[in-house]
């Protein structure tokens, strides 16, 4: 299915976004070796010279693709998040915290696959490895900013843990979209002890 545009005169900035918006279509339809310009042009409803010239390689194209998905993607976790999270937080609550980045890879597994393969046009596409380095600092700052939010634990603490369980998160979801059959609701059961435990040690810690 095409995106269809109205017939309208466009600015620069609305054709950049429509390329944007169809390359990400075509990319999730076809993958990043069977996504070509022409189709992403047609798609888009602009001339396939204008691709060339405002991205330079189709991988600066995906990555700049990469970056918008990833920040609307951390956008929408930000509905889901209780309004007044339990104090001090339990495993329950932090296995029901656990369950909307868990439902991501079984929801839309498409998006999984895409980010992996967009996650390897930054590691050898030179030009395009800042974008995945923004696109990975956007993803653990969003994520500290719940833990923050939840824990109470200082910045620097959250951005720590925020690294180690944004590892994990993409690394239960590529078993999971790899392997139908991976264990995944153990291993996030795992996880949820593992974050309680932790948890629990600082507020003991900090007990009087």
């Amino acid at each position: 299915m095409f995106i269809q545009w109205r017939r309208a005169k466009m600015t620069d900035a609305d054709k950049r976004d429509r390329i944007i918006a169809a390359a990400y279509q075509v990319l999730s339809e076809k993958g990043y070796d069977k996504a070509s310009t022409k189709e992403i042009a047609s798609t888009a409803g602009v001339a396939q010279g204008l691709i060339n010239y405002y991205f330079p390689s189709k991988d600066l194209l995906f990555s700049e693709v990469f970056r918008r998905e990833t920040r609307k993607y951390c956008d929408a976790f930000l509905p889901l998040m209780p309004a007044d999270p339990p104090s001090p937080l339990t495993r329950e609550s932090i296995g029901e915290l656990l369950e909307i980045p868990k439902s991501r890879a079984t929801m839309e597994p498409d998006w999984f696959r895409l980010r992996y393969e967009l996650f390897a046009i930054g590691l050898r596409n030179e030009n395009a490895a800042d974008t995945l380095k923004e696109t990975l600092e956007i993803k653990r700052q969003s994520i500290a900013d719940t833990i923050e939010k939840l824990s109470g634990f200082p910045r620097e603490q959250s951005v720590t843990v925020a690294s180690v369980l944004y590892a994990m998160i993409e690394g239960l979801g590529l078993q999971k979209v790899a392997d139908p059959d991976f264990k995944y609701d153990e291993a996030y059961g795992l996880m949820a002890d593992m974050l309680s435990a932790y948890y629990n040690s600082l507020v003991m810690k900090d007990r009087p």
